[in-house]
Order: C-alpha cells, then sequence, then structure tokens
C-alpha cells in the first residue's frame, strides 16, 4: 500500500480511541509502533508499507507489559494513572514512576527493545 492509501485508511478508521499505529513493510522483515499523529506527520505517500493496524491505549498497554513482563505496573489514583516501571541501569535496577500516556509508553517500549521492535 502507498502512502496515500494508509493515510486515508488511518483517518478514515481512526476513532478517538486509537492513539498508535502499528505498522509494517511490505517485506515483513520490520514492524514498528507510533503515536497516530506522529505516524501521519512523517508518511509520505510515494512510501510503500505492508499494513497498520490501529491501537488503544489498552493494546499500547499490553503490548508494553508483553516485553517488559512483570518490571510494568499500572496503577490508578485520584490525580491520575501511572505507570511504575522497573528497567536496568548501568547502576543496576531502578524504578521510574511517570503519568501514563501515549508518550510514556513509547518510551518505554523503545527502551526495552533498544529501538529495534520485534514481531
Amino acid at each position: 500500500m502507498r502512502g496515500t492509501d494508509i493515510r486515508r485508511l488511518v483517518t478514515e478508521s481512526a476513532s478517538g480511541e486509537h492513539r498508535f499505529v502499528r505498522w509494517w513493510r511490505k517485506e515483513n522483515d520490520f514492524l514498528d509502533y507510533d503515536l497516530v499523529d506522529r505516524f501521519l506527520e512523517r508518511l509520505s505517500s510515494d512510501e510503500e508499507i505492508g499494513g497498520v493496524e490501529l491501537l488503544t491505549m489498552k493494546d499500547m498497554v499490553e503490548e508494553v507489559k508483553r516485553i517488559t513482563g512483570e518490571r510494568l505496573t499500572i496503577r490508578h489514583g485520584e490525580s491520575g494513572d501511572t505507570v511504575e516501571w522497573v528497567h536496568g541501569g548501568k547502576g543496576g535496577g531502578r524504578t521510574e514512576v511517570c503519568f501514563l500516556t501515549p508518550e510514556t509508553l513509547l518510551t518505554i517500549y523503545d527502551v526495552e527493545t533498544h529501538g529495534n521492535p520485534i514481531g
């Protein structure tokens, strides 16, 4: 599919709940995730893409949990939902607590996959 077809598909199919897009190349050798708006912004009309799938926050939380396992916890509080993420660092494991946002989920995913998404 060309970029113009993908843009039309995403624009027509996305609801207010869809915050993410999972996309892959036509060769099926690359899979990545992005925010819907950012994906559309970077998409060129002549770019060839194998396909896309729209995801909600719940879908992306499940994907990030699949990658992080027990090291990711979602906490629901009066001031908003947070993510508690335990990850390795140069000095050993440390815990980060951040508000649950689409950007936070993508950052965690990118760090966990070292920028090389896996299928």
